[in-house]
């Protein structure tokens, strides 16, 4: 491609790329503990090839760049990171490929198939986000069409205990990162002589057998102990209803506790990261996707209900395709039902059909956002304990919770 084309991606030079990998190699090593293998049919393997990964955490694209192949890799990135002006000036060097997250992206799958074509690499994590509680998210096929439709190579990149030593929900945090140790394996998959013999069902049940995890068996077998007074901060952002009194919203989070400011009950986050109850008349489950599934078991009640709706006060942001600010507006509200959101603001609304939502694109304990064709819209509310909650009844009414 050149530089006038309109699907043009940037490739930085042999030097740069070398010293990139040699930080971060060097640097998650000595940091995060990080153990790296690989197997050495990576390197000869011949035409175009897609990377792809499970996605723990922040780290998981740098992981895979560094350790997994001696080809530069082009990631499909969130457009919300090119929002900012200096951030999307390093992306664009790096050779990132923009894309709008819970939604089909027409612009960010040619420039896929434009590198592709001139058999290069491109790095993809197929659940589309961060893990959420430490277990895999669900997905859907657009990963094995992509395969199938460029008949690429295929290699696997996958890290254990990354969500355990760095959290998704870990905002504000006084102690940050938990060093404990991080374990990686990178491997081929699929070479495209085999994708050319398999169907698109045949190669996406393979990817989800390679991506499964919990990051929790994998720590209970493990034993990997973390270093960190302050195991539990922000899970409160996650692990919202109390299991003992059953409210809403009443779980807090405080160094190595998780507790209930209604009826006290408390949990206790061990160097492990799983969840014990502190005394014999508190109530807890042993890790965060037992809680949430079972929370979730609620929300799935509360949504089936005949007379279900779901109303928050908060701020809405109305952005472009581009994540150009349109409309703020600080006084608005909220309503789910079970065919719509409606969003209710001072000069009217605006009502999203469910059949128009693919997802919503979170950040938990602050804000979440739908994409759509032409627009955007950002929805922060008054309490940032209640996106998580938000985000899984969209998921339990679409049917993608599970």
């Amino acid at each position: 491609m050149k530089k006038t084309d309109t699907y043009y991606i940037h490739e930085p030079g042999r030097v740069f790329k070398a010293i990139v990998r040699g930080i971060v190699r060097a640097g998650f090593r000595a940091v995060l503990n990080l153990r790296s293998e690989k197997s050495d049919d990576i390197d000869s393997l011949e035409g175009a090839t897609i990377l792809i990964g499970n996605h723990l955490s922040a780290i998981d694209p740098f992981v895979m760049g560094a350790y997994v192949t001696k080809r530069w890799v082009h990631y499909l990135t969130s457009q919300s990171y090119f929002e900012y002006p200096a951030l999307k000036k390093i992306l664009t060097y790096l050779g990132a490929i923009p894309k709008r997250q819970g939604m089909s992206d027409i612009r960010s799958t040619k420039i896929a198939l434009n590198i592709l074509k001139e058999n290069r690499a491109i790095g993809l994590f197929p659940e589309g986000a961060r893990t959420i509680d430490g277990s895999m998210l669900p997905f859907n096929n657009s990963a094995a069409k992509l395969i199938k439709t460029t008949g690429s190579n295929v290699v696997v990149s996958y890290l254990c205990g990354a969500s355990i030593s760095l959290p998704r929900w870990y905002r504000g945090c006084s102690g940050g990162f938990r060093r404990g140790g991080i374990e990686h394996k990178a491997y081929v998959l699929l070479t495209k002589e085999q994708v050319s013999t398999m169907s698109v069902e045949q190669i996406d049940l393979r990817i989800r057998e390679a991506l499964y995890y919990n990051e929790y068996d994998w720590q209970r077998e493990k034993k990997v102990e973390f270093k960190s007074r302050s195991m539990a901060e922000g899970m409160h952002a996650i692990l919202h209803k109390c299991p003992k009194c059953l409210t809403d919203y009443s779980m807090k989070s405080k160094g190595m506790f998780l507790y209930c400011d209604e009826c006290d009950n408390t949990a206790v986050v061990d160097k492990y990261g799983l969840l014990n109850a502190q005394t014999e008349d508190d109530v807890s489950f042993g890790d965060m996707p037992e809680w949430r599934a079972w929370q979730n078991t609620h929300l799935e009640k509360e949504v089936a209900s005949d007379d279900f709706v779901m109303e928050f006060p908060g701020s809405l942001t109305v952005k472009d395709s581009y994540g150009k600010v349109l409309k703020e507006y600080t006084d608005s509200y909220l309503k789910i039902t079970k065919v719509e959101l409606i969003y209710t603001y001072p000069e009217g609304k605006t009502v999203l059909p469910f059949h128009s939502i693919t997802d919503a694109v979170c950040d938990y304990s602050l804000r979440f956002e739908i994409n759509q064709e032409q627009f955007s819209y950002q929805f922060t509310p008054l309490s940032g304990q209640a996106v998580i909650k938000i985000t899984d009844a969209i998921k339990c009414i679409k049917g993608i919770l599970r």
